[in-house]
């Protein structure tokens, strides 16, 4: 009985948790004495004493005849199955990889992929043992249903039905061209049922989970953070219902009892109409806000945290409730109205773990503003990429207007004084805008373009969780990020005053990128068919990118030419920082060099990202 366990335990426990989003789902319909067992072994390599509970409770699971054999599937992966056996599926076994050119007729079924969608499929697609990886740009018109693999570019990518997902492998076999998922044990779990309400609400496109959890980017300030808690969604023919009720645990230390280690999240969300339709939803949160989350995402900036002690965002702690309209026009576009009220408060930066460089001392916190502030949102996107037979070629674009008022304590001010600083009232608007436009020039070839613009539009001056800088391999990665030293400091605008943690000052700012991509020889580089099974995540076609960034950013004042310009001025080009760049994107990783051009004694900078550069 305990080696059963110890077998089950190896082959489903990390691929139970370690999905290729990052995060971990376990569903409750699905739960018995074994899941509760796999949990509990597990962790009995470090803990003799969880061995100990867990040998007493499998002497206590009823004995089992080893005869008792039978198929025990979930849902998704009942569902996968039912979608690879019918007459009309497309199947495939290995690396399977839609261009962007190309439309697929029907379902899709792969075994063992991976799974590279550039293009469009007209239908469900299936991907069993499997990771998917989804293109800016690229159409499943129906289902997505991933069973053993993670999917990567959902965000940028339309999907028209619901993604289904089970980070557990499937063990099959092949009779003919008829997958058969394998028998396995089943132990009793009546004592579980006796004791406990199982619950099974899948139907269709609805689901629930009992239990979620998913981490939150790893950072200086928190560690890392999980959110923990159920989720609800239904997608009736009249629209939609989402509810979310999170607690957020955060694990640096010294964790205590109280709202340093935990927060809370809260969301409940019911759209009339589909596609197009009205959303109403409410909002409370006690959570801790990155500022400039736009130049990283959350892996790429969790990553360097965790790894390289090097954190490329600050942050601040909000608290309040929340009400939005949301005007969907379909996958492609929506309009969104929030009104929130929320507490403000200043966070400081902890020691928590990492891998290198631990004996470094971590980049300050900046001390944030801390107060009362309504803020009221309104936010606007549109993103064409998906549109038939235009795949990684089309718009993206973001705006945001923000109207802020309340009290606040500036105690991130830039200013030279030794007075404590007092509330006082404020009232400020502030605009962003991040416009894209991705052409296909040649079969294999992408010229895309983006300029972006943002900052203080009127009021007030901006607090300073919502003042903006540029630098890093965010956005200019021929300079390092937050950057001393420049003269003038366009990039960070701190104007000669040395804050702790080197805070962003400029009220306004601007950046225009360009690059140039395509595969070596057509993809003709790619060496691994042989070994898609290993699926390291470099078995995609490789690209060559080159590229150019310019940018910098400015404040609102009385003009002194270099650092502070009249509110409806925009600095001459020739004061913008300009830099040069090329490198190798593998699908997944790339890796570039950059060379500042208008400052001959900054060094060329070698960086890795994760993603995209935009």
């Amino acid at each position: 009985m305990r080696s059963e366990w110890k077998k089950r335990l190896d082959n489903e426990f990390g691929a139970m948790v370690g999905s290729g989003t990052g995060r971990a789902s376990y569903r409750c319909d699905s739960f018995s004495e074994g899941e509760a067992m796999r949990w509990i072994l597990r962790f009995s390599r470090r803990a003799p004493v969880a061995w100990g509970v867990a040998m007493a409770l499998a002497s206590a699971t009823p004995a089992q005849q080893p005869d008792t054999m039978v198929v025990r599937l979930s849902s998704v992966a009942r569902s996968a199955v039912e979608l690879y056996n019918a007459s009309g599926t497309t199947r495939v076994s290995g690396a399977f990889d839609v261009p962007a050119t190309k439309v697929v007729s029907g379902d899709v079924a792969v075994l063992n992929g991976p799974v590279t969608v550039a293009g469009r499929i007209q239908g469900s697609l299936v991907a069993i043992n499997a990771d998917v990886r989804l293109s800016p740009g690229a159409a499943v018109e129906r289902q997505l249903i991933v069973v053993g693999g993670g999917v990567d570019g959902r965000d940028s990518a339309r999907i028209g039905g619901e993604l289904l997902q089970q980070a557990e492998l499937l063990r099959y076999h092949l009779d003919g061209e008829r997958l058969v998922a394998d028998r396995e044990p089943v132990y009793d779990d009546s004592w579980w049922r006796r004791h406990n309400v199982r619950h099974d609400f899948r139907r269709g496109e609805a689901f629930t989970e009992f239990f979620f959890v998913a981490s939150r980017a790893y950072n200086r300030v928190e560690g890392w953070s999980f959110v923990i808690g159920p989720r609800f969604q239904r997608n009736p023919a009249w629209g939609k219902l989402n509810v979310e009720a999170f607690g957020v645990v955060r694990t640096a230390g010294p964790m205590k009892w109280d709202n340093q280690t935990l927060g809370h999240d809260a969301k409940a969300e019911v759209q009339f109409g589909r596609p197009l339709g009205v959303g109403l939803g409410a909002r409370a949160f006690d959570v801790v806000e990155p500022t400039e989350s736009w130049q990283l995402g959350d892996g790429e900036a969790g990553i360097a945290s965790a790894i390289l002690h090097r954190d490329y965002r600050d942050y601040w702690v909000r608290h309040g409730g929340a009400a939005f309209v949301r005007l969907a026009g379909g996958n492609d576009a929506d309009l969104t109205f929030t009104f929130s009220d929320e507490q403000w408060r200043d966070r400081r930066d902890r020691d928590p773990w990492t891998l290198f460089r631990g004996r470094d001392v971590w980049r300050p916190n900046p001390a944030m503003d801390e107060g009362s502030v309504h803020v009221l949102t309104s936010r606007l996107r549109v993103d064409t990429r998906g549109q038939p037979r235009s795949a990684w070629a089309g718009w993206y674009l973001v705006g945001e207007v923000e109207k802020g008022a309340g009290r606040i304590t500036r105690w991130g001010a830039p200013v030279m004084t030794f007075a404590v600083p007092s509330p006082e009232a404020v009232s400020y608007t502030r605009g962003f805008v991040d416009l894209r436009r991705y052409n296909r020039i040649a079969p294999y070839v992408n010229l895309n373009l983006r300029a972006l613009a943002g900052g203080w539009l009127s009021g007030d001056p901006l607090p300073t969780q919502r003042r903006l800088a540029l630098g890093g391999p965010g956005t200019l990665p021929g300079y390092f990020f937050r950057q001393t030293g420049l003269t003038p400091d366009v990039l960070q605008c701190s104007g000669g005053i040395v804050q702790g943690g080197t805070p962003a000052q400029c009220d306004r700012v601007a950046l225009m990128q360009v690059e140039l991509r395509s595969r070596f020889l057509a993809g003709s580089l790619r060496d691994d068919y042989d070994d898609d099974w290993w699926r390291p995540g470099f078995n995609h076609r490789m690209q060559w990118v080159l590229f150019a960034d310019a940018g910098r950013g400015w404040r609102v004042g009385t003009p002194d030419g270099t650092l502070t310009y009249a509110k409806g001025a925009v600095p001459a080009f020739d004061s913008w920082k300009v830099d040069l760049g090329g490198g190798v994107d593998f699908g997944g990783l790339g890796l570039y060099w950059a060379k500042a051009v208008r400052d001959a004694s900054e060094p060329a900078r070698f960086f890795v990202r994760l993603e995209r550069r935009f």
